[in-house]
């Protein structure tokens, strides 16, 4: 284990953070997109606030790196951003379940 292992495991868990916050917020205005009286303006502010944040973090991960180890942090943030991403959808959306007709396998999706 080198000097450098916390750092990188908070970047993991930044990233995840941060993957948590934007698909999450994604996935609560979706929600709401048919309860609201201003679909416009909710699908806007939420998108604008949730770029905003990754990118202001990405931005000051970019900013506070180390020219020689900038990379590493940098790319596994990106991990656990897309790490979340992948745990959100398997959370949310279930596994299809097959049922057998005849000689063909039918996925049938159940929402």
């Amino acid at each position: 284990m080198n000097s450098h292992s916390p750092a990188l495991f908070t970047s993991l868990i930044l990233g995840s953070s941060l993957g948590l916050l934007y698909f999450g917020g994604l996935w609560i205005t979706i929600l709401r997109f048919n309860r609201t009286t201003q679909p416009i303006l909710l699908m806007w502010s939420s998108f604008l606030l949730r770029l905003g944040t990754v990118l202001g973090v990405f931005h000051l991960i970019l900013q506070n790196g180390v020219s020689d180890h900038l990379l590493a942090p940098l790319l596994l943030t990106f991990l656990g951003f897309l790490g979340a991403r992948n745990l959100l959808i398997s959370s949310i959306i279930p596994l299809p379940k097959k049922i057998r007709k005849g000689r063909k396998d039918v996925v049938n999706y159940e929402l």
